[in-house]
Order: structure tokens, then C-alpha cells, then sequence
């Protein structure tokens, strides 16, 4: 049967004693909801007795327990009534390809035949209709559209939840425009069962019922987007008066904000600093801890003091908190303030979608399941974006090579005459940004386009939030590798696109045209340049710095001082500019073809486009090598950097890569980044090491002695929330990857969280630490009741998150990103253990060279550089635990080198003062832990 205006769909769902009916899993509950004309028209539930046992596992997440199925009937007595009930629907479940096979595998374990029905996707199908949603899980989606969804993992609960998703979705799709249903349908996408079917249904009925196209979108070259308009320009307004009482503040906000303290007085401090003659010039720093409304602490003040000629720039640390400035910050900034502000994010262009690139890779046959979910993705969500940002629909980094595709690759690359000039999404945002008020960008862009968000003349305002990662953001991003075994499969992938056999190739291309063969043959031969001279440096650089004596299988780093760079660049300059040269021919003759073919083809098909941009996109890689060895091979950067050798192992010279780095941020904003802009403000949770301490000031190279700086203090109530205790029993944490640490960590760990069974997070400093003590804790009996998850061990960082802030009393082990930038407030988090005192590794070159650049200035490094960096590290891990006025928690730290060395007392001075640290055996600290949760 097909879909038609009157079918009835049966939504289902079960739930079962686990995965597999091969094993012997069984059903132990069926929930169907049954759906008509977008209307929930009947349900049917029961229990099933598996006549096994329900696992305990299983008993947790669906509150099914064993005594409660043994008084249901087991399946056999029930085959027949599910069959009856399922003949003649559409079969729709959440993950339709676990459901259905199940039931079927059950139908015929007690002598029925398969359902002869068609079956749809719904979890597919919001992945297409829903592009923009973070999770598909049904219990994300519920909350998402507000769908009622009492019991998750319950089966009649789960059934119902998903027939209002599936109703919401019918709905979605039929208000498609009729030329996206129709490029859906051209697409032929394989997706679970007859999902794709219920696009061919849609595009039917709009073609017998077609509707207007709505208000806000366009049709332009056969893709329907959304409209794009610019907000308009208030003219003549008064500036309005800055709120500085309390009482002003109360009645701007309203109901729409409650007055913080702190708040309203780093509001105040902004705007005195930058309206006073004697202050405005000078750098201002605000430490606003977790509480205080720092983004609307600047927000606001910076509002009233930008005027119509003087933009403010806003920089954070990554491209998460971006969209979190402009969709939470700004919207309440602008439901506060009498004029709203208008605010554009900027980031990178390869975050933006290429219109042009994407219609013509839409009409190539994809053989990828993968892309061609994607492309129907993108197609739905080009009817709701109006920036064009592929951020906006949250993939993961492997479902990227389409994205490379589609990708933009800057205003430069466009011409006047491409079909989509008119509606690119990167010349509208420069429009915006031309007359907004506020542009958010990150450390990365800001600090690669500082002419061009700051100008000399008008001096923008600039914050700096999150100020504390400006340095490192530097540092990591000048950390460049020359992959010479990379670099060279590159030439060899592009050869072969020259003349392969399958598909089509730049040969066969230019077929038509025999005087394109010598320019083929000039590339061919350029390219076999690129790869023989990346080989001969490669082989240079071994013999030259590579001893032959040691074998072993470990990758091995070795250090390349300045001169030494030098000198070898010095001496092989003739190869270097002939691999230069080569790379730069490259480009020149792959530029005379393609201008070649424009000029020759009245009419190209998107295919033969196809094979073009490939090329180019592929020549892009050595265009990335091209301009790194361009920078190092300038003297005055060469200075500033420190470079290494690494192999895969020792033996294997054939693996050898060229990497550099900056060593620090010495003098580099001054030169590079505040002249273009008016005295910058720089604001962050954790700015100060110590109160003393000179560490943020050199990071971020500003006068201490002008500057003026502010501390906040805390808005919680620390004393009552939170308990801060170190393990003074502990064994030494010098070794970080010994055995007898390794077995006192699971020790520690599972005696602290068997006393207080509680969401617990534990921060480490390496991944082969907490390998080490995950085992270690799965061999006790905390694995039996506990969910213990670990970073390395199983799954991506937001994986782990997700999984466990929908844990009960899980348990989570992480390293380096967790220490920071994670918020899990009240239950989610209630007991916080860190291993060891947060050093990084001297072992690593560009810290090494780091500590031999203070000691030549006559500096301690271990006192200038590794206390203060360790001591902010631990303020943010802290900062993890106490994130509402309501949350209760206590941390544990599992190192004695606070309390017995002498640099421990110089950290304890960065905690907060309202949270004293009380010292103990572990006996001790879990004694204290239970009176603590006790008094809840």
C-alpha cells in the first residue's frame, strides 16, 4: 500500500531485555499509538513476560522490574493481537530498523509470518525537517517542541511522544515549498524503509493543493531560500542616559532581569572607566566569576557608550560562545534597552555555505548515504537560515568532507555573474556588519583580521572576553606542521585526477580541446616537481639533524634551535625555491585551464564543474604548505619561533615532519592587535593566578602599572554550598603514570564515591591516567551499579556530556577539556575530584623552550610560568562545581603537594576566600563528605 490522504500509522514502540532477538532478548513492554489525518485516533499497551530475566541494567532505565512482568501474558498469547492490530498501517517508529525487525523477529519465533506493511523513519526524518536540532534523541526532541513526554524509555509513553513528533512532522513537510519537496524527491535519497516515500506523498498533494509561497522566502535559480533584509537605520535618536543608580537599573530591567550587585557594579565600572579622560586610554581587566552576568555586565554599558561612528568588537574564545553571545546576551540586551542594538557574528569563511557550490553539487548523483542525508538537510534548512552558517547544524567534524564542498572560500572567489551573488550569505553579513552596532568574532579570526575589524582612525571598542585563552589561542594556532608524507599524497591524488580511469578526469575534460594537452602535460610535470622536491628536503632535513644510531618503535620529537633552522635553510635555499616554484606552477597552470574551459564552454554541466572545483579544492592542501614555508623562511618570524623534527619512529626517516611554533606572546598585541583599537577591555571567570601576580599581565602584554583592574567577588554563598578538602594520605603525584599512583587513584575514588553516591566529575591530566584508573575502578564492584564514562575510553567529549547529564549518580572521568567551559548546574553536578595539581608536561619542546627563554631572562620558570598557569588551571576545575545559588557540591584533591610543598601555599592564595580547604586522611574526608550531604 502507499501513503495516502487516509492511511493510518501505527507508531511504535518496545522496549526489550536488550539488543539482540538472536541472543535471546525479548520483548517486555509494546506501546502503538495509532495515527490518522495528523490526529492521535486510539492507543494499545501492555506489559510482555520475556520469560527470562530483566536485567538490571535494563530494570534502571525502564523502571520494568521483574516481579511486574511475570503478571503480564508472554508474547505468544499476544502474536495475534499485534498482528491484527499492524495489518493495513504504515509502521513508524523512533529507530525504525530496531522496532520492527524485532517484533517481526518475535512474530516468527511463535509460528506467525513478517508484517507485509510499509515502515517510516521518524528519527531520519528529523534529522531532514529538523536540520538546526542538537540531538535526535526522542527525549531532546520532546523537549525541543514541547512535546509531553512524561516516562522516556517507557513504552506507551515513548509510542505517544513519537506520534506527536511524527504529526508535527507531517505538518513540516507539507509546508515545504513545492520546489524543495520536488529537489527532495530528484535526490532518491536510501533512507530507513519507505521513509523517503512520504516526500513523493507530500509533493503530490502540493501539486493538487498548491499554496502561495510565504512572505518570507524566495525562490532564486531553482532553491528556495529565506529572505535576507538589513534592520533598519534609526535616524536622529537622542542618545539615551546611561542607568548608573540602582534604582534606574531596577526599572530598566523590569521583569525581565533581577538586579545582581556585582553585576550592576562591573556595569558601572565600564562605563566610569571609558567616559573619564584620565582612564579611557588605559587597559581595563575585570575578573567576573560564574554568577555574576558577565556578558550582560559589559553588554549593557558598552551599549550606551558606542556611538554612531565607534563599533564594538567582541571576542571569545571559540565559535560555541559566539552563538551564545548573540542568541542569549544580545536578545536580552536588546528586550532591556528603549533602542535595540544590532549585533552580526563573524567567523571563518569555511563556516559559511557557498550557495553557488551547493546548487551545483545538488544536481550530482550521490552514491553516499551519508551526503545524501546532508543534502536534504541543507535544503530544508536554506528555508530557515539567515546567515548561511553551517554551524547552525551541529555536525560532527567526519561529516565533513561534503561540508569541504559546499564550503565558501571567501568574497574574493565570487563573481559578479554568479547565479547566487545577489543572496551570499558572506556579502550580506558584510552589509550587516557595515551598520552594526556589535560584531562577535573569536580569538582565531580576530587576531588573523585585526586591520579589518579595527582601524587605526576610529578605534573600535574592544573586549576581550574569555582573555585568559588570547595567549594560548596564539600559541596553538602558530603551531604549524610541514607534513611532507601528506603534502606529497596530495600530489599523487591530483595526478591521478589528470588521467584516472574511473569517473571523469581533467583529460577527459578538455577532450574537445588539443591544445589543452601541453598545459595537461606542464601540470603533470609540475606536480611530479612538487612530490620529488618534497622528497629530496625531506631527505635533507634527516640526514642532517636525524642520528642514525637509535632504533625503537615510540614517536620521537627532536629539537631544532633557531640558528640550526637557519643555517639549513640557509644552505638548501636553491631546493626550497625549487619546491616553491613548483607549487607556484602548479597554480598557474590549473588557473590557464580553467579560464580556458569558461571561455571555450557556452554551457558547463554541473559534473564537469564538479571535476574543476575537486582539482582546486585539492590544490588548496598545497597552498597551505606553500604559505607556511613563506612565513618561516622570513627571518623576523623565524626569531620568534621554535621548531622541532618529528618521526613516527625512529627508524622511519620516510616519516618525517617539520613543525614550529611561537614560544610566547611577548610583545605581539602590543604590536599587533591594540593599535587598532580604543584601550581594550579584558574580562574572563579566572584572569588572576594571584593576587600579585605578574603571569596575566605578561600573558597578555599589558602595563600593570596603568592598567586598571577589578576583582568581583563571588555572588554564592560558598561557606554554605560548597566543601573544598585535600587528601593528605596521598601517594606522591610526581609520577604521573605510575603503577602505585594508578592503583591509589582507584582506591581513593572508589572509596570517596561509594560513600557519597553522587553525580561526580573527575578531572585528570592525562589520557593515559585515566585509562589506567577506568580499568582499575571496572575491576572493583563500582561498575556493577554505576555508570562510569571516560574521556579516550568511550565516545567524543559531547557524547560524554550528554550522557552524562542525563545520568543518575554517573560517573565521569575527563582530562583536558573538561577542566573549563562546561556548565552542569545543581544535580548534575555534585562532587568534584581532581587527581593531581594540574602542571603541564616540561617535556614538550615549546615548553622547554619557553623555560630556556625565562632562565635567559633571569627568571624562575617554575615560579613565573608553571605555578601561575597550574594555579588558574585549578580555579577553573573548581569553577566546575558551584554554578547557581542552588547548587550544593564539595571537591576533593587528591594531591598533597598542596599542603606539604611551599608553591602549594602560593596556589591555595588563588581559591576563593570563602572556601577554605580542610586537610585529611581520606577516612577523614569521607566522614566529612557524608555530614555534608547529610545537612541537605
Amino acid at each position: 500500500m502507499t501513503m495516502k490522504p487516509n492511511t493510518t500509522y501505527a507508531v511504535v514502540d518496545i522496549e526489550t531485555t536488550g539488543t539482540s532477538v538472536k541472543d535471546g532478548d525479548r520483548i517486555i513492554q509494546i506501546g502503538c499509538a495509532f495515527v490518522k489525518n495528523n490526529k492521535i485516533i486510539n492507543t494499545f499497551a501492555t506489559d510482555v513476560n520475556p520469560l527470562t530475566t530483566v536485567p538490571p541494567v535494563i530494570e534502571n532505565l525502564t523502571g520494568i522490574s521483574n516481579a511486574r512482568v511475570r503478571k503480564a501474558p508472554p508474547f505468544d498469547d499476544l502474536a495475534g493481537t499485534v498482528y491484527s492490530l499492524l495489518q493495513g498501517t504504515v509502521f513508524v517508529a523512533h529507530n525504525v530498523n530496531f522496532d520492527l525487525p524485532f517484533i517481526n523477529a518475535e512474530l516468527a519465533r511463535v509460528g506467525y509470518p513478517e508484517l507485509p506493511i510499509q515502515a517510516v523513519d521518524t528519527v531520519s526524518l528529523s534529522q531532514i525537517l529538523l536540520p538546526t536540532a542538537s540531538s535526535f534523541r526522542l527525549r531532546d526532541l520532546s523537549q525541543l517542541l514541547n512535546i509531553n513526554h512524561e516516562h522516556p524509555h517507557s513504552a506507551d509513553s515513548d509510542a505517544i511522544a513519537t506520534a506527536h513528533l511524527f504529526i508535527f512532522l507531517q505538518k513540516r513537510l507539507a509546508q515545504l515549498p513545492l520546489i524543495t519537496l520536488q529537489q527532495m524527491v530528484q535526490l532518491t535519497p536510501e533512507l530507513p524503509r519507505e521513509t523517503a516515500e512520504l516526500f513523493s506523498y507530500a509533493f503530490q498533494q502540493g501539486k493538487q493543493h498548491p499554496s502561495r509561497l510565504p512572505k518570507d522566502l524566495m525562490i532564486r535559480n531553482g532553491i528556495a531560500l529565506r529572505k535576507q533584509s538589513l534592520p533598519q537605520q534609526a535616524v536622529g535618536r537622542k542618545a539615551p542616559r546611561y542607568p548608573l543608580t540602582k534604582a534606574q537599573k531596577v526599572h530598566l530591567f523590569g521583569h525581565n532581569l533581577t538586579y545582581r550587585p556585582q553585576q550592576a557594579r562591573m556595569m558601572n565600572q565600564i562605563y566610569r572607566h571609558y567616559t573619564k579622560d584620565q582612564t579611557k586610554e588605559n587597559p581595563l581587566l575585570i575578573e567576573a566569576p560564574t554568577g555574576t552576568g558577565k556578558t550582560l555586565g559589559y553588554l549593557l554599558p558598552l551599549a550606551y557608550l558606542a556611538h554612531d561612528d565607534q563599533q564594538v568588537i567582541v571576542s571569545t574564545a571559540t565559535t560555541v560562545l559566539q552563538t551564545q553571545l548573540l542568541d542569549q546576551g544580545v536578545q536580552l540586551l536588546n528586550a532591556l534597552l528603549p533602542e535595540p542594538v544590532t549585533a552580526v557574528v563573524i567567523k571563518g569563511n569555511q563556516h559559511y555555505v557557498d550557495l553557488n557550490r551547493f546548487a551545483r553539487g545538488l544536481a550530482l548523483h550521490e552514491h553516499s548515504k551519508q551526503t545524501q542525508l546532508l543534502k536534504l538537510r541543507v535544503l530544508v534548512w536554506l528555508t530557515m537560515t539567515t546567515t548561511g552558517d553551517l554551524d547552525e547544524l551541529h555536525l560532527t567534524t567526519y561529516q565533513a568532507p561534503y561540508f569541504s564542498e559546499i564550503a565558501h572560500h571567501g568574497i574574493g572567489s565570487l563573481k559578479a555573474d554568479d547565479p547566487f551573488f545577489k543572496e551570499d550569505f558572506l556579502r550580506f553579513r558584510d552589509q550587516l556588519t557595515a551598520q552594526a552596532t556589535f560584531i562577535i568574532t573569536n580569538h582565531a579570526y580576530l587576531m588573523q583580521h585585526v586591520a579589518q575589524l579595527g582601524s587605526r582612525q576610529q578605534r573600535p571598542l574592544l573586549v576581550l572576553d574569555e582573555a585568559q585563552h588570547l595567549a594560548d589561542g596564539v600559541l596553538r594556532e602558530s603551531r604549524q606542521k610541514f607534513d611532507f608524507n601528506f603534502y606529497m599524497s596530495a600530489c599523487h591524488s591530483l595526478t591521478s585526477r589528470i588521467d584516472q580511469d574511473h569517473g571523469l578526469s581533467l583529460r577527459a575534460l578538455f577532450a574537445e580541446q588539443p591544445q589543452a594537452d601541453y598545459r595537461l602535460k606542464l601540470l603533470d610535470n609540475s606536480l611530479g616537481d612538487t612530490d620529488l622536491h618534497l622528497q629530496q628536503v625531506q631527505a635533507a632535513l634527516a640526514r642532517e639533524f636525524v642520528p642514525h644510531q637509535k632504533g625503537g618503535s615510540q614517536p620521537v620529537e627532536i629539537g631544532v634551535n633557531t640558528s640550526q633552522i637557519t643555517e639549513f635553510f640557509a644552505e638548501h635555499n636553491p631546493l626550497i625555491k625549487q619546491l616553491q616554484t613548483a607549487i607556484e606552477n602548479c597554480f598557474l597552470q590549473f588557473q590557464q585551464l580553467n579560464e580556458q574551459y569558461h571561455h571555450d564552454q557556452a554551457q558547463i554541466l554541473p559534473t564537469e564543474q564538479h571535476v574543476l572545483d575537486d582539482f582546486y579544492n585539492r590544490l588548496q592542501v598545497l597552498r597551505h604548505g606553500y604559505d607556511l614555508l613563506q612565513t618561516w623562511l622570513m627571518p623576523a618570524t623565524r626569531e620568534q619561533r621554535v621548531f622541532w623534527i618529528t618521526l613516527n619512529q625512529w627508524h622511519d626517516r620516510g616519516s618525517l615532519n617539520l613543525s614550529g611554533s611561537l614560544i610566547d606572546t611577548q610583545g605581539y598585541f602590543k604590536e599587533r592587535l591594540y593599535p587598532y583599537f580604543s584601550a581594550p577591555l579584558l574580562t574572563g571567570a579566572t584572569l588572576f593566578s594571584t593576587g600579585k601576580s605578574q603571569y596575566v599581565y605578561n600573558q597578555l602584554d599589558i602595563d600593570a602599572a596603568t592598567a586598571e583592574h577589578h576583582q568581583l567577588s563571588t555572588p554564592f554563598d560558598l561557606e554554605k554550598q560548597a566543601r573544598l578538602m585535600i587528601a593528605t594520605d596521598a601517594t606522591p603525584a610526581e609520577q604521573p603514570s605510575g603503577k602505585q599512583r594508578v592503583a591509589y587513584l582507584s582506591r581513593a575514588i572508589e572509596q570517596i564515591v561509594t560513600a557519597t553516591p553522587k553525580q561526580t566529575l573527575i578531572l585528570f591530566n592525562s589520557l593515559n591516567m585515566i585509562e589506567g584508573v577506568f580499568y582499575g575502578l571496572h575491576q572493583g564492584n563500582l561498575s556493577a551499579n554505576r555508570e562510569i564514562l571516560a574521556q579516550g575510553v568511550n565516545g567524543s567529549r559531547e557524547k560524554l556530556l550528554r550522557r552524562f547529564i542525563q545520568g543518575d549518580n554517573a560517573i565521569l572521568l575527563g582530562a583536558a577539556s573538561f577542566w573549563e567551559g562546561i556548565d552542569l548546574p545543581q544535580d548534575q553536578l555534585e562532587l568534584l575530584i581532581i587527581t593531581q595539581l594540574p602542571f603541564e608536561s616540561p617535556d614538550q619542546t615549546t615548553t622547554k623552550a619557553r623555560y630556556q627563554q625565562l632562565r635567559q631572562a633571569k627568571l624562575n620558570p617554575f615560579y613565573n610560568e608553571a605555578v601561575p598557569k597550574a594555579a588558574l588551571k585549578l580555579r577553573q576545575g573548581l569553577g566546575r562545581l558551584i554554578r547557581t545559588s542552588q547548587d550544593r557540591g564539595a571537591a576533593v584533591i587528591l594531591d598533597d603537594r598542596l599542603v606539604t610543598k611551599r608553591y602549594g601555599q602560593t596556589i591555595l592564595k588563588a581559591l576563593p576566600k570563602t572556601l577554605p580547604p580542610s586537610n585529611g586522611s581520606l577516612d577523614e574526608i569521607t566522614g566529612k563528605l557524608q555530614s555534608f550531604f547529610k545537612t541537605e
